[in-house]
This record gives structure tokens, sequence and C-alpha cells, in this order.
């Protein structure tokens, strides 16, 4: 099995951050379990991710400026990656009830009409493998599942439940660390649960 873990804190080094801390452990308990593994840290400066714009609509249209042939280089490799994959892990942060920029940026280079979809007369056909499984881990400082409050901004989650079904992909899994910043809850505790449920979903593969 392929595996892609994908990293998306802007802060992508700082190892205190409860998104990291939760990477880190899922790396390695898939390691322990696969070695065809391949991870995009989004905001680190080394992971080159091309900023989708109207140019990158017409690379067969015209001749390439030298950014555009390094964008689509880069685009290729990361749509390789992606399809190459079996099970992706994704880490994230809630960013103003959200993904994050970097994640939307790497969206736009892997949801590509005839290479992961297709359009049909009122439809569209996604084309990706559809029993890639995704797994989305994401932290929240509230609580946007069950706060009133809250879950009608939970965009984040319905965000990558639809990307991905534009795609192909359904077999979508939500962890989440969330109440994190709540006076009343303990965080330490609600960390320790979010890492026994991911040790417990991996090792179910």
């Amino acid at each position: 099995m392929k595996i892609l873990q994908i990293l998306a804190h802007p802060d992508y080094n700082n190892k205190k951050r409860v998104s990291n801390l939760l990477a880190e452990l899922g790396e390695t308990e898939l390691r322990r379990k696969f070695s065809d593994f391949v991870t995009l840290n989004l905001y680190d400066p080394n992971c080159y991710i091309p900023i989708m714009d109207k140019n990158m609509f017409n690379y067969n249209d015209k001749e390439l400026t030298y950014q555009e042939t390094i964008d689509k280089a880069r685009q290729e490799e990361l749509l390789k990656i992606w399809k190459n994959s079996d099970l992706v892990f994704i880490y994230m942060p809630l960013h103003n009830f959200n993904v994050v920029s970097k994640f939307k940026d790497f969206i736009d280079n892997i949801v590509i009409v005839n290479e992961t979809f297709k359009c049909e007369v009122e439809t569209m056909v996604g084309l990706d493998n559809s029993n890639k499984q995704i797994m989305f881990v994401i932290t929240s400082g509230g609580e946007f599942d069950s706060h009133i409050q809250y879950v009608n901004l939970d965009f984040a989650v319905q965000y990558v439940r639809g990307i991905f079904s534009v795609i192909g992909i359904d077999k979508v899994k939500v962890i989440r660390s969330q109440g994190l910043d709540l006076v009343h809850n303990d965080k330490e505790e609600i960390v320790q649960k979010t890492k026994e449920e991911l040790i417990e979903y991996i090792n179910t593969l």
C-alpha cells in the first residue's frame, strides 16, 4: 500500500503544534507497517506548490515562460504522487472556519479535468481510484461538530468530503482534535484521546 502524508500547518516545523504532533505519531505508526511512504509538508519552503492562476489552464495553448515550465512540471509531479497513493493522511489546523490556503493550492494542482474528473452533461464523473482512502485529521480551538454556534460553520470538513467526491473518492474518515482552546476542556486529555483514535485506525489497516 502506498501512503501519502500531507502536513498542512503554517507553523510547519513547530513540534508543539497539535497537528504536527499527531502527524509525527501517525508517520511513526504507519512506517511500522508500510515502506512506500511520501510526505508533503505544504508550508515547508522546500515543498513548492504552484498557485493556480488563469495561465495554468492554458499550458497547451501557448509557448511557456520559464516559470510556467517549472510550474507545469511540478504540477505533473504532484499529480503523479497523488494518483499513485492508496491511502492519504491529511493533518491540518482549522483556519477561519476552513482549510488552510496551501492545502487549497495543493488541491488545485490535483483536481484537474480529464485527469482526476471529467465533465458530462449536467454532471461530473470522478476518475481517481475509488478505493483510495482519505484520513483527515483536523485540529480546532472550538467544537465544530457539536457547538450550536459552530455546526453551520464546519466548512473545512464539508470541503474535504465534497472536493474528493468530485474526483470519485468517498472513503473519507475524519478525526477531530477539537475544543483545544476552550477553558473548561482538558487539552492534554483531548490530544491523548485523538492519539488513541489515530493509532486504533492505523492498526486496522
